[in-house]
């Protein structure tokens, strides 16, 4: 009697390291350092990184387009090192490496373990040890990511503006129920201006901008 052949193990389809603890420290790194010139075995030793696993993180920062095909940084990797929109950026691309996951769940990152094996086990493949190391990559790239779509708006603001000033750029206000927009704001500012000067300038966006009321609007400016 002739033996059926067993059929072969797929492979995995999602990205993976099998250092996934090595991966989530990478990457709560990226916005502490300068962008680096490549990322390769020397950098990540320069960083602390010294396992030879260690190197496996690359790949999956390749994957999700933060390192290209020559380990240079790509405008991806620049645009995470911002702390304020970098992990919302980071969860649009985690949604496009893995849809999916995010057709199946609002929130496949909160998902219990059982249920994310499920996902992998239908959506792709490799053995018991590969399935575990694509898993545990998934949340690492989660943990450092946000998908609410709330991320902060960002504007660098010079030392010495007042607290008003400050508080206009760091907030807007979003009623309930209407849609979340983002606004990321680039303000090349004069270097001959006083003080308060630079507060009326950020004063101006909250009302043009945001429509906020600011404490100087009853009051006269000098000229």
């Amino acid at each position: 009697m002739k033996k059926t052949k067993e059929p072969e193990q797929s492979t995995a389809k999602f990205p993976y390291t099998t250092k996934p603890s090595s991966l989530r420290k990478f990457l709560g790194m990226i916005p502490q350092k300068p962008k680096p010139t490549t990322i390769n075995k020397t950098l990540l030793q320069s960083w602390g990184f010294k396992d030879g696993n260690d190197y496996s993180l690359v790949r999956v920062l390749k994957a999700v387009g933060l390192v290209g095909g020559d380990n240079t940084p790509t405008p991806d990797y620049v645009a995470f090192m911002h702390k304020g929109t970098g992990p919302t950026y980071l969860g649009n691309k985690i949604k496009q490496l893995y849809p999916p996951f995010f057709e199946a769940s609002h929130s496949p990152h909160k998902e219990p373990n059982d249920t994310l094996e499920n996902l992998f086990n239908i959506h792709s493949g490799g053995a018991d040890g590969t399935m575990a190391y694509q898993i545990q990559t998934f949340k690492a790239l989660c943990d450092h990511a946000d998908f609410s779509g709330n991320g902060a708006s960002s504007a660098t603001v010079p030392s010495g503006v007042g607290s008003s000033a400050k508080k206009v750029i760091e907030t807007s206000g979003v009623s309930v129920g209407a849609p979340t927009i983002h606004i990321d704001l680039h303000i090349h500012l004069p270097g001959n201006k006083s003080r308060r000067d630079y507060e009326y300038m950020f004063e101006d966006i909250a009302r043009y901008i945001y429509g906020k009321a600011t404490d100087t609007d009853s009051t006269e400016r000098p000229e």
